[in-house]
Parts: C-alpha cells; structure tokens; sequence
C-alpha cells in the first residue's frame, strides 16, 4: 500500500519537474549566444573608440593647422610693420648683385649685391640658407651713445670746424644730431636641419646697424657697418662701395670709411618656425612681379630673390617697385647722384607647412602646405623724395 502512494507520488511530481526545468532553460542563455553578444558589445565598443579617437585626431591637426597660420600670420604682420619704417628697399636683382661698380661714369651702372657684404651664414645655400629681402631704416641711437652726445654737445655746436672735427663724437661717426643711424635688415629662410626647431625651414632676421643694443662708448660699433649716405655722392644701390676718382672702394674695409673695418659677423634670429620648403617650380610656376615693371626684364629684376640666382625656396618672396639700378644726374657739386626718390610698394608673399607640428610627422614632406599669405606694403621712409607738385 506505501509502495502504491510513493509511485503515485513520483509519478505526479515528475511532470512538475520537468516543466520547472524547460521554463528554467527558456529563461537563461547558452554560451554561443553569450559569445555572439560579447563579439558584438566588443565591437561596438571598439568602434566607438576608433571614433573617439579619430575626432580628436581631427581636431589636434585642425589646431595644429590654425596655430601654424596664425603664427604665418604674425610673422607677415612684422614683416609689414619693420618694411613700412625703410627709406630703400632692395630689389632681386642688387640683392644678388651684377658685379662689382666701376669708377667713373659708369659706377652707377652695377650694384655689387647684399648678400656679398652680410655674414655668409646668412645666404649659405650649402646649408639650406637663403637672403630674400634686405632694405635700410633708421634706428634710434642707443640710449648710453645718446648721453654721450649730451656730454659733448658744446663741441659738436662750437662754432670752430676745428673744435667739431676732433671731437671724439665726430671722428667715430656718431650722428649726434640725427639722433639716429640707418641699419640694413635682411630677412631670409633657413632649410637646414635643427634639433631646435621641428618645421621645414624657418623666417630669419639679420640687422647690421652701427651700434649693438648695449655699446660702452663711441667705438664700440659693429665690424663692418658703414654710412649708406654719409656723402650725397653716395646711393644704397652701390653700397658698401665708393668712387674715389680713380677706382671703386668697398668702404666697409676701409678704415677712412669704417670706425671697425672688415666683414660683418653674427648671425640671424629666427622669426617663425614652420615655413615651406617647397623648390622653386615644385608644384606651382615661379612668381612674377606682373604689376611691377613696364617689361619682362624690370619685372624680373623685381622679384626678390631673382630667378637666375637659384634660390632654393619659394615659401617666401617679394615684388620690389623701384629697388634698383637708376639713371643717375649730375648734382650741385658736379657729381653724380641720384634723382627725386618716389615711396616704393612691395609685395610680400609667405607660406607656411605643418609638417612636423603636433599631429603632422615631419617626414611627410610638402604634403602638408597650407595656403600662402599675401600683403602689399607701402613704404613711408623716402630719401630725397620727388615732389609732384
């Protein structure tokens, strides 16, 4: 009789069992389906991350970009602002220089070029250094120069010629009663390889001016550095050179001429890192100075540097109005000078590259050009200037 109700028992409770398995295995999940939905979270997530990264990727060489034009953008808006303030701006042409002036009539035929009288690191091609443009300004004499010419005022206003021409003021070239000297600025580009400086190549800034910024006493001026006008036979185009009559003189190694005689040394400053170094030609046609010059041949010679003396880029360059050889007349004296000067104009063309900026490997090469910044500036210094009226 037990044994009847025990089978009875299990017998009902079995399909209980049973049922309460089946629902308990419709409720759960198998390892394939964890798999298949652990495959797919991975995904998602990995494809989120990817984005993540991809937007901030993005958004560093968007910065890296606007960094690079903005600082583009300063370095062409010194450049302007240091260019308004000259009295002679170079062109291409006696940039480079056509030889060396003849004495005589024909001295103001030739212009010995700039970049044969600045440093040499300045315009080493060997080393991936380039002049582009070189013009005079004035500078303000150095405050210590400026009590001396305080200190001997008496002598330089005596009334004796005597008294004036040995003052010591005087005998080192120190123009008193300017105030001021001019300083001849050269700016340029420099390609050559730094553990400094992580762009392609870089705006420079050199200055020859005939004081440094802290000197001791009246001789205490830049080797090389000479007067552009301190004679009105003399002009900027033929500087350092002089005509005594005879033959040409390079005043810079003349001690007649130069308070410390011989070639300048130093070097440029840098202005701005991550300029282009793109070859002339590569991938645009070299510039032309169309608005420059009644024919091909002044145009030419406006361009800064000139075509014919290879330059190595043309992330930077320049279209110079009237910066060359002029047909000289004969002045008071008898001598030849220069004629009325206009205001010149120039135009300033700059391009930068990221290559080497955060986000951008440098190895990328010119890939990554951005585009170029023009101005055109007038220049307000003139010498002897032309009257229209």
């Amino acid at each position: 009789m037990v044994n009847f109700f025990s089978n009875y028992r299990l017998r009902w409770l079995l399909p209980v069992f049973q049922t309460a398995r089946k629902g308990r295995r419709a409720k759960g999940f198998t390892l394939l389906e964890l798999l298949v939905a652990m495959i797919i979270g991975s995904l998602i997530v990995v494809s989120l991350l990817t984005l993540v990264v991809e937007l901030t990727e993005t958004n560093q060489r968007d910065a890296a970009r606007t960094q690079v034009q903005q600082d583009m953008q300063s370095a062409m808006d010194y450049v302007a602002q240091d260019l308004r303030s000259a009295v002679f701006v170079y062109n291409g042409e006696c940039l480079e220089g056509n030889g060396e002036p003849p004495a005589g009539k024909d001295f103001a035929t030739k212009c010995n070029g700039i970049i044969n009288h600045i440093p040499v690191t300045i315009n080493d091609k060997s080393r991936g250094k380039v002049a582009v443009l070189a013009f005079w300004r004035t500078k303000e004499l150095p405050e210590s120069i400026k009590k001396l010419c305080e200190d001997n005022a008496d002598f330089l206003g005596s009334q004796d010629p005597q008294i004036v021409t040995d003052n010591k003021m005087t005998k080192a070239k120190v123009p008193c009663l300017a105030g001021h000297s001019y300083s001849l600025v050269v700016y340029g580009l420099d390609g050559q390889e730094s553990a400094i400086w992580n762009g392609k190549a870089r705006l420079t800034r050199y200055e020859l001016s005939q004081f440094g910024s802290n000197p001791t006493d009246q001789d205490d001026q830049t080797v090389g550095f000479v007067d552009p006008l301190a004679e009105p036979e003399l002009t900027f185009e033929q500087w350092p050179f002089k005509d005594d009559g005879t033959k040409s003189v390079n005043r810079q190694l003349s001690a007649q001429d130069a308070n410390k005689p011989g070639l300048p040394v130093g070097s440029a400053f840098t202005l701005v890192d991550f300029v282009d170094d793109t070859p002339p030609g590569d991938p645009t046609k070299e510039p032309k100075c169309d608005e420059f010059g009644v024919d091909d041949a002044i145009r030419e010679r406006s361009l800064s540097p000139i075509v014919t003396s290879s330059p190595l880029f043309r992330s930077f360059y320049a279209c110079v109005r009237d910066g060359g050889i002029v047909t000289q007349i004969l002045g008071p004296t008898g001598k030849l000078v220069n004629p009325p000067s206009i205001n010149q104009d120039v135009l300033l063309v700059l391009k930068g590259n990221v290559s080497g900026q955060s986000g951008f490997a440098k190895a990328n090469d010119n890939s990554e050009r951005i585009s170029p910044l023009q101005t055109r500036v007038l220049v307000r210094g003139i010498v002897g200037k032309k009257d229209n009226s």
